[in-house]
């Protein structure tokens, strides 16, 4: 089993070597590093080819004028060889060593599609501010009429936490290059009811926050209002639009564990 780790870089250069040397803690080496590139100007690229020069077989690098991430994870997808795959962003990294061994552990002799566990939550300086999802309502596979539901409503998948067969985008078709925000529900609720997936109770990676974005509350607006358009014009009728405000609303209200 091969893993695809891609990693998506734009002026990068303050946070890619955390990324970087979390990969190189891995003990399990049977994976490749893919970085999509957007023409940066730091140092990113000086870090990237350092890295090449000592791991050729491991390292590839892509570079296309910036399109959205949409367009970068896809460039990803496409220029990806392993069996499955994980989109580890630039300021993310995994949560430990052991992390590539416990996810092929765990789904060797299965055949699940893909697979979602939890994301540590930090700040750019390291601190971690809870993790996600850590409460049972979040935790389903696709025999679950209410996991699969439940998605329409809430999305409790984080893509830093998922890996993914390659063949699932050949089948069901790449992130939504139209959308600025929620591709990746978009993603999980066209997939959720042909494939099979589950939850894996282990923490897979870093999700890096800028403090300053969560002191902020305007860009958590902003991306609110075009995921719950997109809902509201691909996936929900007029009666589970109130059900999904209502579900939104307590979420936002009971449970901080990272906001």
């Amino acid at each position: 089993m091969k893993f695809s780790i891609i990693t998506c870089t734009y002026n990068s250069e303050a946070y890619l070597e955390r990324n970087i040397k979390s990969v190189l803690a891995q003990d399990c080496h049977d994976y490749e590093h893919v970085f999509i590139d957007g023409f940066s100007t730091d140092r990113t690229l000086e870090i990237i080819a350092d890295y090449q020069k000592q791991y050729p077989d491991r390292v590839k690098l892509f570079q296309g004028p910036p399109k959205g991430i949409s367009n970068a994870m896809n460039e990803g997808i496409k220029h990806s060889q392993g069996d499955y795959l994980i989109h580890l962003h630039s300021d993310d990294s995994f949560f430990d060593a052991a992390v590539l061994t416990d996810v092929k552990n765990f789904l060797a002799g299965q055949d699940y599609d893909w697979i979602y566990g939890r994301i540590n939550v930090i700040e750019l300086t390291g601190k971690s501010v809870g993790e996600w999802p850590r409460k049972k309502i979040f935790c389903y596979n696709s025999k679950s009429w209410f996991g699969r539901y439940l998605l329409k409503f809430f999305n409790y998948i984080p893509h830093q936490g998922v890996f993914i067969k390659k063949s699932v985008f050949d089948r069901f078709g790449y992130f939504d290059e139209t959308l600025p925000v929620a591709m990746d529900p978009d993603l999980w609720l066209r997939i959720k009811d042909g494939t099979k997936w589950t939850y894996f109770g282990r923490t897979i990676s870093n999700f890096c926050v800028r403090a300053e974005a969560r002191s902020s509350g305007l860009k958590h607006r902003q991306q609110n209002i075009a995921y719950y358009r997109i809902m509201r014009q691909r996936y929900l009728n007029k009666f589970e639009l109130i059900i999904s405000d209502l579900f939104n609303w307590l979420i936002s209200k009971y449970d901080r564990s990272y906001r």
